[in-house]
C-alpha cells in the first residue's frame, strides 16, 4: 500500500484485505511508518469503525441496492461501508464532502458507472431517503441485537442463552466502545511516579488505573516518545495484567511460557523476577517471536529466551517451577480491540481441542510442587473452565488453588479474561 494514497484509499485497501483473511492489527502496524499524525488517526478510526459497525452499515445500505452486498465487488462493498460509517459516526466532515471523496475514489479505482452508483447510494443515506427500520426487539431480540450492535447472530444467540438479553446488550455495547490504552511501567528501569512525570514532560497525559497501570487517552506520539524508546513502559491490558500475579514467578526460578508471543506476559514475569532466573518463551511463529526479542532489548530484559516451537510437541530436557499456558483462543473477550475478529469463522470446539493438547503438554513440564496457570482472552466455557475441568479429571496430581479469574468486559471495564491456577502435588509421579 503506497504512502501516497489518502487515508480513505488505504482504509479501503485494508478492509478488502481483512475480508480476504488478513489480520487488521498487522495491516495497521505495517502502515505506522507511512502515515502518522492526524492522517494516521483518521485511518485508525475509519478502519476500526467500519469493521465494528459492519452489520449495522450493511443493514442501512441494503434498501438502496438491487443486488445484495455479498454479490457486489469487494471494493465497491467496502467503499460503501466506509462512506456510510463516515456519514453515521464521523461528524467532523460534512456529508457532501464524504460523498464527494467517495465518488472520486470510486471513479479512480472502479470507473465512472460505479462512481455514479456510489454517489446515488451515499446521497440517499445522507438525506435519509429510506429511514432505517430495525427488526422488532420483542419478537426477535437476537436479530435486533445482531444488527443494532453489529455482532454475528450466532454469537448474540449464544450469549443471550448464557447471560440473558440485558447482559448481552451491555456486553455488545461495550465491544463497540473505544478501547482504553493501558501501559505498565517497566519495574527494571523506573517507577510509576517517575514514568508519569516523564510522560508529562513529553506532553502525554497518563492517569493511574491501578498502582502499576496507567491509561493514556491521547497517544499521538506515545510510541515515538523518549519514555518508549528508553524502555520505560510496556503496553498491556488491565485484564491481561492480572494473569502474571496469579502465576507469581519469583526471582531465580525457571519459568516456561507457552504460546508466548508477542511476549507481554513474559516481560511482566521478568520484571516481577527482577530479571533473575530463566524464562523459556515458546511460540509457533518465528516472526511473532521477533516482536518479543525487540521488546526485551528495548526494555532491558535479559532472562527471557525465545524458542520457536509447536508447544504440543515441545521437547525440553528439564522441569520448571512455573508454567503459563496463554492459549490461542477465539478472543471473544477482546472484540473492542480487534473488531475484525467478530466477522471471522470461529471453531470454538476445534480451539478447545487445541487448548486441551496444550495444557496436557504443559503439565509434563511442571516440577513437583510447581504451579501451572492456564489463561485465555475469551468468554466461552468450552475454551475456559471446561478445558481445565477435563484436564483435572485426568490429572489427579493437580488441584485448583485459587478461584477462577473470570472477567466480563462490560462488568469490569477490562478485557475479557479467564485464568486458572493449578498446583502439582509434591509427589514426583503425580
Amino acid at each position: 500500500m503506497s504512502a501516497s494514497k489518502t487515508p480513505r484509499h488505504i482504509a479501503l485497501d485494508i478492509l478488502c484485505r481483512v475480508e480476504r483473511g488478513a489480520y487488521l492489527d498487522r495491516l495497521l502496524d505495517a502502515q505506522r511508518g507511512n502515515i502518522r499524525g492526524p492522517d494516521g488517526d483518521l485511518l485508525q478510526h475509519l478502519v476500526r469503525g467500519t469493521l465494528t459497525y459492519r452489520a449495522r452499515l450493511d443493514h442501512i445500505l441494503t434498501p438502496y441496492l438491487k443486488k445484495s452486498l455479498s454479490r457486489q465487488h469487494a471494493k465497491l462493498r467496502n467503499l460503501l461501508r466506509l462512506g456510510v460509517y463516515q456519514l453515521q459516526y464521523l461528524d467532523r466532515v460534512p456529508s457532501y464532502a464524504v460523498v464527494s471523496e467517495a465518488v472520486i475514489l470510486a471513479r479512480h479505482i472502479l470507473g465512472n458507472p460505479v462512481a455514479k452508483l456510489v454517489n446515488a447510494v451515499l446521497r440517499g443515506v445522507a438525506e435519509d431517503r429510506k429511514p432505517v427500520v430495525f427488526p422488532d426487539f420483542d419478537r426477535d431480540p437476537v436479530e435486533y441485537l445482531a444488527i443494532a450492535t453489529s455482532h454475528p447472530r450466532w454469537l448474540v444467540a449464544r450469549w443471550i442463552k448464557r447471560y440473558g438479553i440485558d447482559e448481552t446488550r451491555a456486553l455488545c455495547e461495550f465491544d463497540n466502545a473505544q478501547p482504553t490504552l493501558t501501559i505498565r511501567p517497566n519495574a527494571l528501569r523506573t517507577t510509576s511516579d517517575a514514568l508519569r512525570e516523564q510522560l508529562a514532560i513529553e506532553g502525554i497525559e497518563a492517569e493511574f488505573l491501578t498502582s502499576d497501570l496507567f491509561t493514556v487517552s491521547q497517544a499521538d506520539h506515545l510510541f515515538q516518545s523518549r519514555a518508549y524508546c528508553d524502555g520505560l513502559f510496556s503496553v498491556q491490558g488491565a485484564g491481561a495484567a492480572m494473569v502474571v500475579p496469579l502465576l507469581d514467578p519469583q526471582p531465580g526460578e525457571a519459568v516456561l511460557d507457552l504460546c508466548s508471543a508477542p511476549g507481554g506476559k513474559a516481560i511482566a514475569m521478568a520484571e516481577r523476577m527482577k530479571n533473575r532466573g530463566f524464562i523459556l518463551a515458546t511460540d509457533l511463529y518465528p516472526r511473532r517471536l521477533e516482536m518479543l526479542k525487540k521488546n526485551t532489548h528495548r526494555l532491558g530484559v535479559s532472562c527471557v529466551y525465545p524458542l520457536a516451537a509447536d508447544a504440543r510437541y515441545l521437547a525440553v530436557n528439564r522441569l520448571f517451577d512455573r508454567v503459563l499456558v496463554d492459549a490461542p483462543c477465539s478472543s471473544l473477550g477482546i472484540l473492542n480491540h480487534h473488531p475484525d475478529l467478530r466477522w471471522r469463522e470461529c471453531d470454538i470446539y476445534g480451539l478447545a481441542r487445541l487448548q486441551r493438547a496444550l495444557i496436557e503438554r504443559a503439565a509434563d513440564y511442571v516440577c513437583p510442587g510447581g504451579v501451572l496457570v492456564y489463561s485465555t482472552c475469551t468468554l466461552e466455557p468450552e475454551e475456559n473452565e471446561r478445558v481445565v475441568e477435563a484436564f483435572l479429571s485426568d490429572h489427579p496430581g493437580f488441584r485448583v488453588t485459587h478461584p477462577y479469574l473470570q472477567l466480563l468486559p462490560h462488568q469490569t471495564g477490562n478485557d475479557g479474561v479467564f485464568a486458572a491456577r493449578l498446583k502439582r502435588s509434591v509427589q514426583a509421579n503425580s
